[in-house]
């Protein structure tokens, strides 16, 4: 701010010559005790102007207008060696001296008669001509100065102001007599600089540099695409990412051939790879047909040979074809580790572990070496969507196993999603959907027992919470009685006695003295607990609990707090006006605590829920009054019949807090998520329970039944213990079925994880149950013959359920195990964060790191497998021509399945068809064909309703059928047609 030019008023020298008034040097205010290091400068630069003589620094102002200061002397407040402390007293001194000789020069010029001539003044300062002061003023001096810097620091406003008028330049009296009363003891303000220039002023080129433009708000695009690119990078997408490129690496040689070869052989994964083909065409052609497959024909129902996979009937609506169906199949193979691998990390992650715990998890649940000889099983592979829909629903439910029941966490969507999970898991067939179904029962029934108690124990703690606050208000009305006294009627004598007689308090005891001594203190000893009282910690806990303890009345909000400083007069004048009501008390509702600061008007009406609500017209008498056409808008809106009714919804009492466990909506989903999940699995049962039922299965059950010790034997598939565990697999009935090694490393994992873990003791004790029962079921007949373990649960199913290998109920040892192991590596990382801390800089180091890791790398190296992939042998063009019904030799277990996949140009009924369930027909029909051409085969045929016999000249080599295309059929009424690959038979 520039400052206006100050007029120079003359003085006369001893010669008669009238010489310029020479101004004293501006003084800068000192900040704080210590000063200002830009003050002691500025200070410092003005003390060193030319000193004047002595005697020219008395002589008055010829028009007798002022008299100045003796400015001869160098002030001790701009000596920049000085200390502050000392500065502050020379220049209280100087302002005395100035004081005194302004007086003095009234006082001369009041008693002669001629004002015109100037007189020199007669220095009356306590410091003396010298400008040296006695120990004793100077004592007194720095009393004043620390006094007046105390008064400024406890007056901000004030201090403001004295720092201004010390800023503002003096206004000199000039030739015409005008000066400021006392010796220009007043200081000209500042003029204020225009915020805009004024009219016809060209404008600011420096403006454009500091324009800023506004920035404009994303539009809906914009926004919608941030909140996608947000779902790119969340935790779930990156596993997802991540899921997949482990799936296509520990799977490699899948996809680098995915049309002509497929995982481990040619028998199961052909024929799953039709039957996900057969979908996608039913769906488009004939969906009601779609239990009716063109395979093992005449018969019925010929989807539930096995699995059915219906869940990915949607991929077999893209392509046609052998080549599409592999491809097809191939995608869904690795898709399938993804998902095992991605549903296991978000159980684990809800159940609490940390990433890296989750990861070690998921890794070892995907990956265990018992699934490599389950590589050519697309519907046991296809699992992963257990473990994702118990973690859906527990995210549901509120649930985790560390944090256990959150009910603020429920959510009726995630529960949804997951029992649609659950029943899309079923879809893919019964081998691992019954056992599914078992411990989705097993959690409803939890949850029916679970629920009511936790009810009962709420009720419990909800009644002795109220015994307790019972309890605790008479004796917080006691400790409160003291000081929630009601106020008398105001009579004449504290009426003449003034506002400040009215606001201060009666008596104080001794905890309320020293509670005041300790909020004089500052802040910080408020703030403190001890220097809380007993009546304090009633009043703070009568507002936890929502309400004021009956006959206590609260403090008006406009009684003065002792602890403050006074207020201005008027304003208290007015409180004091405002705080009688008509008949003299003062109004108990809006007083508040003098020792906290004052409440919102909300939480007041909180806590006294017994206190009318006021109209929302009223004004606050705190406050001043409100603008007149504010409140005549408010009555209006008031008047009318919307905002009536909206008032009165205000005015009502809050809503009761839901004491439910799970809540009407989780409730509803749960009961339509398992209709769901009933009635899909019961549809799909009926086509399997029409399907005749093999008379070997109770001997097959007993039969692939595996011992104990075929949890430490690891499959022909891996590479690190297929070539170690070949002897003892040997000994085993079926070495794909029975070699079930989890593996070593989860075995150590979840050991440790028994010792130290994230989990609680009694988690632990639950999960070591859980999976001693997996173990059990595992062993099938094996242990004690099943007769209450095994057999009760999948031993009266038919054989069309695939429940005759106990073996695959490994998944649920294998989950239980990673979820122990992940455990203890979670509780290993903390550790080491925690180790890492401490160090400088606080994170872990690389070897830190590599050892958190290590244990993920052990868990995928044991998982690497040696899976073979053979080549699908190519579709002979004969039937992409050929119609049905036909038999195409040769037939046997294998090559019917590559039959079956040969089909998918044309989808021709054939009576091939591969399969553990239809092992009996095919095998009657395969010996009735041995033979040939001969007249009973040809008659068995026909009777089955087959008309056309394809026989493979590139597959006959080594079966019955190798002479077949080159024998004589004249006698035999059927006739002979040679084409290229192959020799049609037609039966007429």
């Amino acid at each position: 701010m520039t400052e206006q030019p100050q007029q120079l008023s003359t003085k006369s020298a001893s010669d008669g010559t009238d010489l310029p008034e020479r101004r004293e040097p501006r003084k800068k205010r000192l900040f704080g005790i210590f000063g200002s290091r830009r003050a002691e400068k500025r200070a410092g630069s003005g003390s060193s102007e030319v000193a004047v003589p002595a005697g020219a620094s008395d002589r008055s102002d010829m028009s007798g207008g002022k008299t100045s200061t003796a400015d001869g002397r160098k002030s001790d407040a701009a000596t920049p060696d000085k200390p502050a402390s000392d500065r502050a007293v020379a220049d209280k001194a100087v302002t005395d001296e100035t004081k005194v000789d302004k007086a003095a020069a009234d006082d001369t010029k009041a008693d002669e008669p001629g004002a015109g001539k100037a007189e020199p003044s007669v220095d009356k300062s306590p410091t003396g001509p010298s400008g040296s002061e006695t120990p004793g003023d100077e004592k007194a001096a720095k009393t004043e100065v620390k006094v007046a810097l105390d008064e400024d620091a406890k007056d901000p406003a004030k201090a403001s102001a004295d720092e201004d008028a010390k800023d503002a330049p003096e206004v000199s009296g000039g030739e015409d007599g005008k000066g400021t009363e006392e010796g220009g003891k007043e200081r000209r303000k500042r003029t204020k600089l225009p915020e805009t220039r004024p009219p016809g002023v060209p404008p600011d080129p420096w403006s454009a540099f500091t324009a800023i433009a506004p920035e404009k708000p994303p539009g809906r695009i914009r926004r919608g695409l941030r909140a996608i690119g947000r779902r790119f990078v969340h935790e779930y997408a990156l596993t997802i990412y991540l899921s997949v490129i482990f799936a296509a690496g520990l799977s490699w040689p899948t996809l680098r051939d995915p049309l002509h070869t497929l995982p481990q052989d040619l028998g199961d994964p052909t024929r799953q790879a039709w039957q996900v083909s057969w979908l996608g065409h039913v769906l488009q052609t004939n969906p009601i047909k779609i239990w009716q497959t063109n395979a093992y024909f005449p018969t019925t129902d010929t989807l539930a040979y096995g699995d059915s996979l219906l869940g990915y009937a949607p991929a077999g609506l893209l392509g046609t074809g052998p080549e599409a169906a592999v491809l097809r199949y191939n995608i869904l193979f690795v898709l399938a580790h993804a998902l095992l691998l991605f549903g296991a990390y978000a159980l684990v992650r809800q159940l609490g572990a940390r990433p890296i715990g989750a990861a070690v998890a998921a890794a070892a649940f995907a990956y265990a070496p018992w699934r490599l000889a389950q590589e050519g099983h697309l519907n046991i592979v296809s699992a992963g969507a257990i473990p994702l829909a118990l973690a859906l629903l527990a995210r549901g439910h509120g649930w985790s196993l560390r944090y256990r029941f959150r009910p603020t966490r429920r959510r009726s969507g995630w529960a949804a999603l997951g029992w649609l999970v659950a029943t899309w898991q079923l879809s893919l067939g019964f081998a691992l959907g019954v056992a599914f179904a078992y411990v989705l029962g097993a959690v409803l029934v939890f949850l029916l027992f679970a629920v009511p108690i936790r009810r009962l124990v709420q009720r419990r703690g909800e009644k002795r919470r109220l015994a307790a606050q019972r309890k605790e208000e008479p004796e917080a009305k006691t400790d409160a009685e003291p000081k929630a006294e009601p106020e008398t009627k105001a009579g004449p004598e504290a009426k003449a006695a003034g506002p400040e007689a009215k606001a201060k308090p009666e008596a104080k005891t001794d905890a309320e003295a020293k509670t005041d001594a300790e909020a004089k203190a500052g802040p910080e000893a408020k703030a403190e607990p001890e220097a809380k009282t007993k009546q304090d910690k009633a009043e703070q806990g009568r507002a936890e609990q929502g309400k004021v303890a009956p006959g206590i009345k609260a403090e008006p909000a406009t009684k003065a707090d002792p602890d403050k400083p006074a207020q201005d007069k008027a304003a208290q004048d007015k409180e004091a006006q405002d705080k009688e009501a008509p008949d003299g008390k003062a109004e108990p509702a809006t007083k508040t605590d003098p020792d906290k600061p004052e409440q919102d008007k909300a939480a007041q009406d909180k806590e006294t829920p017994d206190a009318k609500a006021e109209p929302a017209t009223k004004t606050d008498p705190g406050k001043p009054e409100q603008d007149k056409a504010e409140q005549d808008k408010k009555k209006l809106d008031e008047g009318k019949p919307g905002n009536k009714q909206r008032a009165r919804s205000a005015e009502k009492k809050p809503r009761r807090k839901s004491r439910a466990v799970l809540g009407w909506r989780l409730l509803l989903a749960d009961f339509l998520g398992v209709l769901l999940f009933v009635g899909v699995g019961a549809v799909l049962a009926i086509p399997y329970l029409r399907v005749p039922d093999s008379a070997t299965r109770s001997h097959d059950i007993e039969l692939f039944s595996p011992p104990l010790r075929s949890l430490l034997i690891g499959p022909a598939e891996s590479r690190i213990w297929g070539a170690a565990h070949a002897t003892p697999r040997a000994s085993l009935h079926s070495a794909a079925e029975m070699s079930l090694l989890p593996g070593f490393v989860l075995y150590a994992l979840a050991l440790a994880g028994l010792l130290f873990s994230i989990w609680r003791w009694r988690q632990r004790l639950f999960l070591v149950l859980g999976l001693a029962a997996a173990v059990i079921l595992t062993l099938g007949t094996n242990f004690f013959g099943g007769r209450w373990t095994y057999l009760p649960l999948f031993g009266h199913l038919p054989a069309s359920f695939e429940q005759w290998v106990p073996g695959r109920l490994t998944l649920w040892t294998t989950l239980l195990l990673a979820i122990l192991a992940a455990g203890a590596v979670d509780d290993f990382v903390r550790r080491a964060m925690h180790l890492a801390a401490q160090r400088t800089p606080p994170w872990p180091g690389p070897w830190m790191r590599l050892a958190m890791l290590m244990p993920l790398v052990l868990v995928v190296l044991e998982g690497w497998s040696t899976t073979a992939h053979p080549g699908v042998p190519a579709q002979p063009a004969a039937l992409r021509t050929v119609g049905g019904p036909m038999l195409v030799l040769p037939t046997d277990a294998i090559t019917d399945q590559t039959v079956q996949l040969w089909t998918t140009s044309r989808y021709q009924q054939v009576t091939n068809g591969g399969g553990n369930v239809a092992v009996t027909r095919q095998k009657e029909l395969r010996q009735a064909v041995a033979a040939f051409p001969d007249l009973a085969s040809i008659q068995y045929l026909r009777t089955i309703g087959v008309g056309t016999v394809l026989l493979i000249r590139s597959e006959v080599a080594g079966t019955p059928w190798e002479q077949a295309g080159d024998l004589p059929v004249d006698t035999l009424g059927i006739t002979r047609e040679d084409l290229p690959d192959a020799v049609v038979f037609r039966l007429g």
